[in-house]
């Protein structure tokens, strides 16, 4: 996933309309630099919760009001526009967090229900039910996944370090496109069980008649027979 532009509005520590745009200079690498308290870890958490609803790790997660921004009015809509692309397809997401906002009669506040709108590379938008999945499908792993591997937090890189082998596994899997490996690997195996089956079954079949045969004594290729029907016998099945 690339960003493009992310467009921020009463979010976090951005009170005011900021808008952060990727393909303004002509690179690939850029530096999120400023005092503590600036807003460098917003602009982080303001994409993870374009793409999952929520940002922060397991342990710390936030969503809904608690991310409006406490530099604005109640007035102002917080949003998060995030341009993003995958491959060579183009994305607009636009999530609102659910928020406190004035009454339309009386004083005091209310809240109002988060929402959230998918453009697909086509211009159509996607049904709002299933952009949460359609996101994922997108992206190919869950936050937690995309925290450890693409956005990891101050103080949580140990975590990476620390996943166990088969998390380890499936987010690189994941990232480097070999499912398609793990899915014929399990196919080829499905085969060979079933061959294997197979082979039993006729083995298991040939013992049986074997069993029924009987050789007479007077003939001459008895002595021959005879042993070929033990080795028959004797064979461990498969």
């Amino acid at each position: 996933m690339k960003p493009l532009k992310l467009i921020m509005q009463s979010f976090g520590s951005y009170g005011e309309r900021t808008e952060i745009d990727f393909e303004v200079p002509a690179q690939n690498l850029f530096l999120v630099t400023g005092d503590t308290g600036a807003g460098k870890t917003t602009i982080f958490d303001a994409i993870v919760f374009a793409l999952y609803a929520e940002t922060g790790s397991a342990e710390n997660r936030k969503y809904g009001a608690e991310l409006q921004s406490h530099f604005a009015g109640y007035d102002k809509e917080p949003f998060v526009e995030l341009t993003f692309q995958e491959g060579p397809d183009i994305y607009r997401i636009l999530r609102k967090p659910a928020r406190l906002r004035p009454k339309m009669r009386g004083e005091g506040t209310m809240l109002q229900a988060g929402s959230v709108s998918l453009i697909m590379p086509d211009g159509r938008e996607y049904p709002a039910k299933e952009t949460n999945r359609k996101i994922r499908e997108i992206i190919g792993l869950e936050k937690e996944q995309f925290m450890q591997v693409a956005m990891i937090a101050q103080g949580e890189f140990m975590e990476l370090l620390r996943a166990s082998s088969d998390n380890k596994k499936e987010i690189l899997s994941k990232l480097f496109g070999t499912e398609i490996y793990s899915r014929i690997i399990s196919a080829l195996e499905t085969r060979k069980r079933e061959k294997a089956d197979a082979i039993y079954k006729i083995s298991a079949q040939i013992k049986a008649e074997t069993a029924h045969i009987r050789v007479p004594g007077d003939y001459p290729e008895g002595g021959s027979l005879a042993g070929v029907r033990a080795r028959i016998m004797e064979t461990e099945q498969p």
